[in-house]
């Protein structure tokens, strides 16, 4: 960070009184600054120089005496600039070059050795004083002994402990004492500082206003007692708690220190209902599963208790779903929801019609950036045998499911840094209404990082597994495929997998036990809005490791990146290089986050 200087405003002032000689005037092409590795320095002693302050109009008409008098300033300008970085020792030298009329100024700087720090004596006063989160701090301000005198470094330090002590409801605290004594002859500074703290703040009740809901639901998000020590991540948690329930257009939480002299910091909480109802409709198009139309209702809460309800259609070219949800709020120990939901889904892979019936109760919640969800399932699958022809197999399944998602990612849209992760393990039993013992786990992982606002590289991998003894009667829905926009490009949704020869001698694909997918990319934008891409993706869904059935596909291609104002849009042309490969090129449509 560099200080940049007062304007030259006394030194114009001398300019403007030095008598007009009559010598003609000179032109200041530029001036150059040596001596100085350092950028930052580097900059704040130019922005320090009164030559640089001068306007265009000054530089083309510089007199003789005018240069004199700032070449004189110098060596001052040279010590207010590097004085910010604990130089206090500084000396500088001028070169004057001449061509013609035209001047070119050569400053070289010794900077010399810098200030450092020797005692420190740095304390807090008052109730902070026992607090381990304050002191603690305290111990880390910078610069610490032996480090050079940065001015930067010491301010934003004084600033973090200022904003410390406010965040933890030190509302009265105050630096009584902020003091640094530099002796430039033993090129040693000593920092005294001291705040007194006061009393710190407690919260008091938290009041919401403006909701239709009843009083004692929202208060289940409050996650302190009236009484406790402030701490503004509790206030911070609590509006992030209500924004997540989708219930609000507008929430404005205050939470201000009284002015009657209270410690008590009442938290009022104001806010504005969102639309209840929202109906949506729209054509969808994907290379995966073609045309179609959606069609949606969310009713944001039912009654004041804060249920909501969710129903949505989507019909297809290749695979039809319907979905209803009913969600009921679940503030208790973990903030998150209940939910009753029922789904009928038609989904054909290669040349098996599926479809499938599946209820589900579950409960979901917040652990610290994870997202969990446990819920019990019944499931209902029919779907054609290729070993019979037209006759009909069934399966039904009843199990547990555990699923977990962690996403950080410094833009939700476009992140230059981030990675996510989502798990999932399911498993069934004959004891609980299922046909077969199964357990199967998989796992996704994304990984995103920038060189440049241009640059980037995208790591994708997925990883599965399925332990049962009865495969054959595994439902095929349940199974591992890969291939597609999501999975393996330059190959058809669901065109990898274990392979079987029907009744009819067709070779239809049946998934497979396990899964292996890996993708590595490279995107460079050539605008803000418009790059391209290219990637690597390999996968397979397979039974055995130890058999022939695990072969590697892999697939290449190049894309085309479109950064709309609703998200990233992705273009891909896609080559399969394995035997599973339809198409030798496949065009791939994906839109949506890259996590």
């Amino acid at each position: 960070m560099a200080f940049l200087p007062p304007p030259r405003l006394f030194a114009a002032f001398c300019l403007a009184l030095l008598p007009t000689l009559p010598a003609a005037a000179l032109e200041l092409r530029g001036v150059e600054v040596r001596g100085l590795a350092d950028e930052a320095e580097k900059a704040n002693v130019r922005a320090a120089l009164s030559l640089v302050a001068l306007d265009a109009r000054q530089r083309a008409d510089l007199g003789d005496g005018e240069l004199d008098y700032l070449l004189r300033q110098v060596p001052d300008d040279v010590a207010r600039g590097l004085e910010p970085f604990g130089y206090y020792d500084t000396k500088a030298e001028t070169d004057v070059r001449r061509d013609g009329e035209a001047v070119t100024v050569i400053v070289t700087v010794r900077a010399g050795e810098p200030v450092r720090v020797d005692e420190r004596d740095i304390q807090v006063t008052g109730e902070a004083g026992a607090d381990e989160a304050i002191t603690r701090r305290l111990r880390w301000l910078r610069p610490r002994k032996g480090q050079p005198l940065r001015h930067d470094l010491y301010e934003a330090s004084k600033a973090r402990i200022d904003a410390l002590l406010r965040e933890r409801g030190y509302f009265d605290a105050r630096l009584q004492i902020h003091r640094v004594e530099v002796d430039r002859g033993e090129g040693l500074a000593d920092i005294f500082l001291t705040w007194e703290s006061g009393e710190r703040y407690r919260l008091g009740e938290a009041r919401f206003s403006g909701h239709p809901f009843r009083d004692d639901l929202l208060g289940k998000l409050v996650d302190w007692e009236p009484g406790t020590p402030y701490h503004q991540s509790l206030v911070v948690d609590l509006q992030q708690r209500l924004a997540a329930l989708d219930y609000f257009a507008g929430i404005d939480v205050r939470a201000e220190p009284p002015e009657d002299g209270s410690t008590t910091v009442p938290v009022d909480v104001r806010l504005t209902p969102a639309k209840r109802s929202i109906y949506s409709a729209g054509l969808r198009y994907s290379t995966d599963k073609g045309a179609g139309v959606t069609g949606g209702l969310e009713r944001r809460w039912v009654n004041d208790r804060g249920h909501k309800l969710l129903a949505n259609v989507e019909l297809a070219q290749r695979g039809n779903e319907a979905n209803v949800a009913y969600r009921i709020p679940a503030f208790a120990w973990l903030n998150g929801w209940y939910t009753a939901s029922a789904s009928l889904r038609q989904d054909p892979i290669d040349f098996i019609d599926s479809e499938v019936l599946e209820v589900v109760g579950s409960r979901s919640g917040q652990l610290g950036d994870w997202t969990v969800v446990a819920g019990l399932h019944f499931r209902r699958e029919r779907f054609d045998d290729p070993a019979t022809g037209n006759a009909l197999a069934y399966s039904t399944l009843v199990y547990p499911q555990l699923a977990a998602s962690w996403r950080v990612a410094d833009d939700p849209l476009y992140p230059r840094r981030g990675q996510s992760l989502h798990i999932e393990l399911r498993g069934g039993h004959t004891g609980i209404g299922s046909d077969i013992d199964f357990l199967q786990a998989r796992a996704e992982a994304n990984w995103v990082r920038s060189f440049d606002w241009r640059n980037r590289i995208l790591l994708r991998a997925e990883l599965g597994t399925t332990l049962t003894d009865d495969f054959a009667d595994f439902p095929p829905l349940l199974r591992f495929y890969a291939g597609g926009d999501q999975s393996v490009r330059g190959y058809g949704y669901r065109d990898i997998g274990e392979h079987f020869v029907g009744f009819d001698n067709r070779d239809y694909i049946i998934g497979g036990k396990h899964l292996v997918v890996a993708s590595v990319e490279f995107e460079r934008m050539f605008t803000r809005e418009w790059g391209g891409a290219v990637f690597v993706d390999a996968g397979d869904a397979f039974n055995d490791f130890k058999s022939d059935s695990f072969d590697m596909q892999v697939g290449v291609g190049v894309g085309v990146r479109w950064r709309s104002p609703v998200g990233p849009v992705r273009l891909d042309l896609a080559h399969g290089l394995g035997d599973d490969a339809q198409d030798t090129i496949r065009l791939h449509l994906t839109i949506g986050p890259d996590l």
